[in-house]
């Protein structure tokens, strides 16, 4: 019974060495938030062994959901100029919960900055289009409605 316990524990600890280098190699290619690894970890791996892993990589500071939501703010707000709310999607669309991004997506990501990225589109589309045009890259319609009146479009 003790060597079949000992096999056990040295296979464990084999598969949570798998786990952690395959981690550890996913991390170096790109960030994940703790959701997105988990998942990626789970096609290959046990459910249990899984959820240790990534906790130990939280705690160890190498995921962090926060940072993780810091970085797809700046990307998508900053970047590519996408409104409040396709940012929120794409927020959610990572699992990474709400409670975590809202303060910072407010604070981050004000109605003046989002006001400024709709304007930066106005000359993309013809004016009869403009309206759909940035209510489909996540703008506010109040945004939307308040930069077309300034404009006069």
């Amino acid at each position: 019974m003790k060597s079949s316990s000992k096999r056990q524990k040295s296979q464990n600890s084999k598969n949570n060495e798998d786990i952690c280098n395959y981690a550890f190699f996913l991390l170096a290619i790109r960030d994940y938030s703790k959701h997105e690894i988990g998942k990626k970890l789970k096609l290959k791996f046990s459910v249990e062994s899984v959820n240790r892993v990534v906790e130990d990589l939280e705690g160890r500071g190498l995921i962090s959901d926060e940072r993780y939501a810091e970085k797809i703010i700046q990307k998508y707000a900053f970047l590519k100029k996408f409104g409040y709310l396709k940012v929120e999607a794409e927020l959610f669309k990572r699992g990474i919960d709400k409670t975590i991004f809202k303060n910072m997506l407010d604070t981050v990501y004000t109605p003046l900055k989002e006001k400024e990225n709709a304007i930066s589109f106005l000359n993309k589309k013809p004016p009869d289009k403009i309206y759909n045009y940035l209510l489909s890259r996540g703008f506010r319609s109040y945004i939307v409605r308040e930069v077309l009146a300034e404009n006069k479009i």
